[in-house]
């Protein structure tokens, strides 16, 4: 029996020091934003460039999922506080594809390094999303990586095994001088344009399945649990601005088919900041989606201009 431990041990040292030795190592920042090329229209390289090598100022930022990068037209917004205010407001919408608290909070940690936003708005849907992002690996340090088990976090072995994935990666390339693609962040914001407009039963679609969700009888102790990852993170977000010394804003974007004129965690929320609410007409007209969850061009702007609206009250009140 000790031989056989000592001959598995002898096997296992090895793996356990390699993997020891990859978590030590944090690739380059550009590495791991190019690493995830293709994902979200190469968004990933255009955030890398705008928060670590732009020199333009970035006051008011925007983060949050797709819903944000469809729905925010940053240089609208960006022209029309700036008129508002007679001086330069620079905008920037980060909104990344598909939810998830994690990722949002390691970019929102290297805004704050390189930049000094005095407004930080924060999208919110009708819930909070349940999982990890599957791309937060590839971007989050080792100690964001390791601090991530959180209960309940279903990704967790997941992350940790992409996370050895990139670091072996980054290794490599290192070594044999392998070159990422710079990717295209040739764009000045980070708005996602499309002028679809959506077939009109995916929005019946979408509206039915939204009335089976909402009639799902929940217990507050399953709502807290399955909210408690996102919580955890949205919670470190919020804290992460307010120690900076900016402000947070939330802003309301749903779905086109749930008809709720109020977050769920509405209360949540609040308790925390404003909330920017959008006017019912933008929602209910379908010639304004994209697609049962996308506001296309014509509905972006409907958007933005409101946004902007709120914004500068906020801003010029302050």
């Amino acid at each position: 029996m000790n031989k056989f431990l000592k001959q598995i041990s002898f096997f296992a040292l090895p793996i356990v020091a390699g993997i020891i030795m990859l978590f030590s190592v944090n690739p380059d920042k550009h590495y791991s934003y190019r690493f995830v090329e293709g994902e979200c229209n190469n968004k990933a390289s255009w955030i890398h460039d705008r928060i670590f090598l732009s020199d333009k100022k970035l006051d008011v930022v925007f983060i949050g999922a797709s819903q944000t990068a469809c729905a925010v037209k940053d240089a609208l917004i960006e022209s029309q506080i700036s008129e508002f205010s007679h001086e330069k407001i620079h905008v920037a919408s980060l909104g990344y594809c598909r939810g998830g608290r994690d990722i949002q909070y390691v970019m929102l940690k290297e805004v704050f390094r390189y930049k000094k936003p005095e407004v930080v708005v924060i999208e919110v849907t009708e819930d909070e999303p349940k999982k990890s992002h599957p791309v937060f690996p590839y971007l989050a340090d080792t100690n964001d990586l390791f601090e991530s088990a959180v209960f309940l976090n279903q990704r967790y072995l997941q992350a940790l095994w992409k996370g050895l994935v990139i670091r072996f990666e980054y290794i490599r390339g290192s070594i044999f001088s392998l070159n990422l693609s710079a990717g295209d962040s040739a764009a000045d914001y980070g708005y996602i344009p499309t002028n679809a407009v959506a077939d009109s039963s995916l929005l019946i679609r979408n509206r039915i399945n939204w009335e089976q969700r909402l009639n799902r009888n929940k217990s507050k102790l399953l709502r807290n649990i399955e909210l408690r990852y996102s919580k955890h993170y949205l919670d470190k977000m919020i804290d992460l601005v307010q120690k900076n010394g900016s402000n947070v804003i939330f802003l309301y974007l749903r779905e086109s088919g749930s008809n709720l004129s109020k977050p769920l965690l509405f209360d949540y929320y609040s308790s925390v900041s404003d909330i920017i609410l959008l006017p019912e007409f933008i929602f209910s007209n379908p010639d304004n989606w994209s697609d049962a969850t996308h506001l296309n061009d014509e509905g972006a702007t409907l958007a933005s201009e409101k946004i902007a609206q709120e914004l500068a009250a906020r801003i010029l009140n302050k």
